[in-house]
């Protein structure tokens, strides 16, 4: 009786280990796949973060998916939402595609009148699935060389989409 029991035992995991194999294998097929067919797509789980502050202002800009939203009330209770236009959506996607947002942390701000209340505090956050990366606090308005074309970007798109 022992005996049949083990080798039915051995006949059933077998069994389950080659569908998990299976498994495995048509999860790893389908990721390759849908890397190979569209970058964009893994960009638009990505959430860029643009957050300007000062005694007096605060501005916060955030860009996930196709949608922008902006806020100047520090409580955040305004919050505004648009759609981002896709030629816009497209050439920002290029910008962060040319930007290697490991080094973030290590960039150098150009200027250091935001010690002083000279201007705002700026920061810009990268979120990429579960890995951030965030600069270091910088000028609002004189961002590092590397990212500028971002954050400048990031505001064209918010002052666009504020005047309609």
């Amino acid at each position: 009786m022992k005996l049949i029991l083990c080798v039915l035992f051995v006949l059933i995991s077998a069994k389950e280990c080659d569908k998990n194999k299976e498994q495995l294998a048509n999860h790893n097929n389908s990721e390759v796949i849908t890397t190979e067919q569209s970058e964009l797509k893994m960009q638009d789980g990505m959430k860029i973060n643009y957050l300007a502050v000062t005694r007096g202002s605060y501005l916060q800009i955030w860009i996930e998916g196709d949608s922008i939203k902006y806020t100047t009330d520090n409580s955040l209770k305004v919050i505004t939402t648009h759609q981002i236009p896709t030629q816009e959506k497209e050439s920002f996607m290029r910008l962060i595609g040319d930007c290697d947002e490991k080094t973030l942390p290590e960039l150098e701000a150009p200027s250091k009148n935001h010690q002083f209340d000279g201007a705002a505090i700026a920061t810009l956050e990268i979120t990429n699935g579960e890995d951030t990366y965030k600069t270091v606090a910088f000028d609002h308005g004189k961002p590092p060389e590397s990212i500028k074309a971002i954050v400048e970007k990031m505001l064209s798109i918010k002052t666009m989409l504020e005047k309609q």
